[in-house]
């Protein structure tokens, strides 16, 4: 199957090596760097609700409360590791949000690994022979798919306010 261009192909390439280029890349990074801190803010507002993206987070059973003692009784709020360690890492055009690899708790555990046992759920086998489930409370994905359009709508107005 061929495809055929049709149109001023050398008006496009003109425009686009000239100053709307420049103002394009700007425009985008901009819009990139406004996504990703957008996103980093509602992920962490969503844990602080109990509900990323609307979707509800399992409550925490009763053994984790009391273990817990005086501090928080909100899922993934323990110490703040986790809420704390979410941010944004920009490379050009292309944004990471999330946990990066590098962040880790005071007891050094990654925060990358306890982020996707919050995110996926686990099942842990205990060496007193115990088995702990630990239930998906997702964090990520559901604010992400709850603002895709609207990110996307921000990546047009970018686009079409240079054009």
């Amino acid at each position: 199957m061929a495809v055929e261009r049709f149109g001023d192909w050398n008006k496009v390439k003109a425009k686009l090596n000239g100053s709307m280029g420049a103002r394009l890349t700007m425009a985008i990074r901009q819009a990139t760097i406004r996504n990703a801190l957008f996103l980093v803010r509602e992920i962490q507002k969503g844990i602080r609700n109990q509900a990323p993206g609307g979707e509800p987070f399992v409550k925490l059973a009763e053994s984790t409360i009391e273990r817990r003692k005086r501090k928080s009784t909100k899922a993934l709020i323990d110490t703040g590791f986790l809420i704390n360690s979410i941010t944004q890492k920009i490379v050009e055009d292309t944004a990471f949000v999330g946990l990066l690899r590098t962040s880790i708790n005071k007891d050094g555990e990654s925060m990358a690994n306890i982020g996707a046992i919050m995110e996926f759920g686990a099942t842990i086998s205990h060496p007193s022979g115990a088995t702990i489930v630990i239930p998906p409370r997702p964090f990520l994905h559901p604010v992400m798919a709850k603002y895709r359009q609207q990110i996307q709508k921000n990546y047009h107005d970018a686009i079409a306010s240079v054009m």
